[in-house]
């Protein structure tokens, strides 16, 4: 509350002036210890960008490190569920009373949030494991990048912060709701150790395992929209370091390496890979090395990594399957799937900096 005073001028009876008390901008009539409506918007913004950080990041670390990030991108998908409640009988009731026009689109975001936290539930139990390849990580990732347009647009017309809802009050409520949804995600997976469900095989990265050591079995989905090119195996044209290199010469010169294959999809595959290390094939003076595939599809390698980055051929003594990247594709042990590159045409070396991409290839 605050203070202040008014002066009133008539030119028939002079002045006057009173003091009066009024609310101060921000104030609120909550309870002692509770968030305001516009603190608990504040802290829900929080949880969904670090939801989609923290998912990003997992997506892209394959090795133990995803754990951390796979945990955390849990936390934040949950502290979304505990604030949920609070945020419908606060601002999401308010809002629908008013009437606006616009109040469809926060709907519309509300539900892309909470199926995309659903979707996530149903993948770490293994409750659902999907239709075919269509998995509900996958669901739940598609959901993500759908809301992203409409959290920046939430964050700007509803949740602008404001210095008056950061005080102690915000800080001690949002970190007990963090507290509250660390602890849920401890009590799912003590749960499912306990009943032995399906989700407590899951790898570090939160992928289930799926036809190790049967390529028949592996799955052959593909980034985004690619497919597998119509061109002759027999004749593939195949570039490294500017040269051409016949399919069978690089096959006589392989030995197996065995590397899991762990899809953004949400399902991970082992397999003893024919493969040839990229550093026997380019020079070791570059800074990095680009791979490139028939689909138009590339990635770039930091040439550091070159011993333990493949050309791949076949696995377990057998060609590869054209779903699977035949005849040449990328075996990038302790990387996720996007930087496995299938129907690889072209291995060059780069003197640009591997980091200077997309963090997640657009082709």
């Amino acid at each position: 509350m605050a203070s202040k005073l008014l002066l009133d001028l008539d030119p028939g009876r002079g002045f006057t002036v009173r003091f009066m008390v009024v609310e101060s901008p921000g104030s609120s009539d909550r309870p002692s210890g509770r968030l305001s409506a516009q603190q608990v918007n504040l802290w829900l913004a929080i949880a969904t960008a670090g939801a989609v950080m923290t998912g990003l990041i997992s997506w892209a670390v394959g090795t133990e490190w995803s754990r951390l990030w796979t945990l955390l991108h849990a936390v934040f998908g949950v502290m979304v569920v505990v604030l949920a409640p609070t945020k419908a009988r606060g601002s999401v009731a308010t809002g629908l009373r008013r009437g606006r026009a616009t109040r469809w689109l926060s709907i519309v975001f509300g539900l892309l949030v909470l199926g995309a936290v659903a979707l996530g539930f149903l993948h770490t139990t293994g409750l659902w494991t999907g239709i075919g390849y269509w998995s509900p990580l996958w669901t739940h990732q598609l959901l993500a990048f759908a809301s992203l347009p409409l959290l920046v647009w939430h964050m700007l017309a509803r949740q602008r912060p404001r210095r008056v809802d950061l005080d102690r009050r915000m800080v001690l409520r949002g970190g007990a709701a963090i507290g509250v949804a660390g602890a849920l995600v401890g009590g799912v997976e003590v749960g499912l150790r306990l009943l032995g469900g399906a989700g407590t095989h899951r790898r570090f990265t939160g992928s289930f395992e799926v036809g190790s050591g049967d390529p028949s079995k592996m799955p052959t989905v593909s980034w985004i929209n690619d497919q597998a090119p119509d061109i002759d195996l027999d004749d593939w044209p195949l570039r490294i370091a500017g040269a051409s290199v016949d399919v069978a010469e690089l096959a006589s010169a392989t030995h197996q390496r065995a590397a899991a294959l762990d899809c953004t999809g949400g399902w991970w595959s082992e397999q003893e890979w024919d493969v040839v290390p990229i550093s026997d094939l380019l020079p070791a003076d570059a800074r990095s090395f680009e791979v490139r595939s028939a689909t138009g599809y590339a990635v770039r390698f930091p040439m550091a990594d070159a011993n333990n980055v493949y050309a791949a051929v076949g696995y377990g003594g057998e060609p590869l399957r054209r779903g699977h990247g035949a005849p040449v594709r990328i075996v990038a042990p302790g990387r996720r799937g996007p930087w496995w590159v299938k129907w690889v045409t072209e291995i060059t070396p780069s003197d640009r900096p591997w980091w200077l991409q997309s963090p997640f290839p657009t082709t």
